[in-house]
């Protein structure tokens, strides 16, 4: 589904395709480069783009005439986004027909986006031998990273190496990690309240709780909406970037239960039930138990000078399985943690929904539904997917939750599994760089996670070996992945108390 800038604009007189195998074979029967804009919903520099590059007469002509244009949401492809992205959105990447990359860009203003339209095209035809010798080069290397071989056995130490990763970007004095521009990051939190739980080391309980409180009395924190917005370029969570995406609430929300549930302080129990107000009264399809993407917020332009902003807000209404699926999760365990029976009802409505019309032909969970099912077999809807069944199975103790795990478990080791170790991100080949099917860190902690639970509850060895290859598909210096390594770290954790 493309989209474009809410303010009005001539983007679409661009002859835009969606990413895909149409688009690659129009560009060589027609010797064009495609010209790919990767955007992002709630990207203010991607709607301006729109406004200004893509509504210019000049640069409409040269777009529709000698390229063809290719345009992706990196919340509907993230198997694109990850491939492409550079430096943030509107990423916009010139690609030849067989994959060669020729340039690269961010955000351009009209002119500026013209005059490299015209240096793009005019090297693609004068120096094709050059281009396909370097793309070449490219896909040797790309081809090699992507071969892997397990360990024997998973490195049980990085989990400490890991942890003092993560401390070490731990920003002491307001929180959350990093020293400028700061984001949620869940997923770092629940790590360190995991590492609490096996160590009883106060200093990760103190940092999540420390993050949870400076987030709270911030302008991070929509106290008018509800909800907290997605990042700020402030080190002490000031100057909010006004969006708040579905997966972060889901992620914050978990932090805010768990923390709760170890410290028992009210305040925590009062910023979970207040996230569940905002999803519930602005993210929720209550027809269906679902939750829409995202919320952006855009400056009104008719707010007289000199008063205070107003803005009005625009929502992403497609269904993420895997986003939903956190979502869910989260409500099932504040239904107990808060006492609160209504939140499991709300979860397995939606939760069945996804499973009746947000699946693949081959039974996979597909990626996002916007009316229909759409692009199948990524690894983070199968496994975010599962372990919301398996939440459903544990508050139930319905068999229905726990034979649909299994089948996505199956699923994955059919489709997903990678020979050499790990796990693939995407299901099969696509064109250009998804031609190269990557093992990613992040997924490949979740998938463990996955399979550890549901050997947990089926007492089957073989999920607890497919764990075991996911977690030894990764060793060495892990210092380089960041807080990428976070939830492969927890996994890793996991398996050492399995194992006790």
């Amino acid at each position: 589904m493309i989209r474009f800038s809410p303010v009005p604009n001539r983007a679409h007189l661009v002859h835009w395709f969606e990413w895909g195998e149409e688009a690659f074979n129009t560009a060589r029967s027609q010797d064009k480069p495609v010209m790919l804009f990767l955007t992002a919903f709630w990207c203010r520099f991607c709607q301006r783009m729109d406004e200004g590059a893509f509504s210019d007469d000049d640069n409409l002509a040269l777009l529709n005439a000698y390229f063809v244009a290719v345009r992706a949401d990196n919340a509907q492809r993230p198997d694109v986004d990850v491939r492409y992205n550079r430096n943030g959105w509107p990423s916009i990447a010139f690609i030849t027909a067989g994959g060669d990359l020729l340039a690269v860009a961010n955000y351009l203003p009209s002119e500026e986006f013209g005059d490299l339209l015209v240096r793009v095209y005019t090297a693609y035809h004068d120096k094709k031998d050059d281009i396909q010798a370097l793309g070449q080069k490219a896909r040797e290397s790309a081809s090699a990273a992507n071969k892997r071989v397990n360990a024997a056995q998973p490195d049980v130490s990085a989990v400490a190496a890991i942890t003092d990763e993560i401390m070490e970007l731990a920003d002491p004095v307001h929180g959350g990690y990093g020293r400028g521009q700061k984001f949620i990051h869940p997923e770092a939190n629940d790590f360190l309240l995991a590492r609490y739980e096996a160590t009883q080391d106060s200093r990760y309980l103190d940092h999540v709780c420390l993050t949870l409180d400076r987030m709270r009395e911030s302008p991070m924190h929509d106290p008018e909406a509800g909800g907290y917005f997605r990042t700020c370029s402030g080190q002490d969570w000031s100057r909010p970037h006004r969006e708040k995406l579905l997966a972060e609430q889901a992620g914050l929300l978990g932090n805010c239960l768990r923390t709760f549930r170890i410290t028992q302080r009210p305040v925590y129990a009062h910023m979970a039930e207040s996230i569940i107000d905002y999803l519930n009264g602005k993210l929720s399809d209550a027809s269906n138990g679902t939750f829409y993407g995202c919320e952006d917020f855009l400056r009104c332009e008719t707010t007289p000078a000199g008063s205070r902003d107003e803005f009005f807000s625009i929502l992403d209404e497609c269904v993420y399985i895997d986003a939903n699926a956190q979502a869910i999760v989260a409500y099932l365990e504040a239904a107990t943690v808060l006492v609160k029976p209504g939140y499991q009802q709300r979860a397995l409505q939606g939760l069945e929904f996804l499973w009746q019309h947000c699946r693949g032909q081959e039974g996979g969970m597909v990626h996002y539904f916007d009316g229909a099912a759409r692009v199948s077999g990524l690894i983070d809807d199968q496994v975010h997917m599962g372990m919301a069944l398996l939440k459903a199975y544990r508050a139930t103790e319905e068999n229905k939750y726990l034979e649909r795990a299994t089948s996505l478990a199956e699923f994955i080791l059919a489709r997903l599994r990678h020979p050499n170790g790990g796990y693939y991100d995407i299901c099969a080949p696509g064109p250009a760089l998804l031609n190269f099917r990557l093992t990613l860190i992040g997924q490949n902690g979740v998938a463990a996670s996955f399979f550890l639970a549901l050997a947990g509850v089926t007492k089957q060895r073989n999920y607890r070996d497919n764990a075991l290859w996911a977690l030894a598909a990764f060793h060495g210096d892990f210092s380089s992945y960041g807080l990428d390594a976070a939830r492969f770290g927890q996994a890793l954790g996991e398996f050492t108390a399995a194992s006790q």
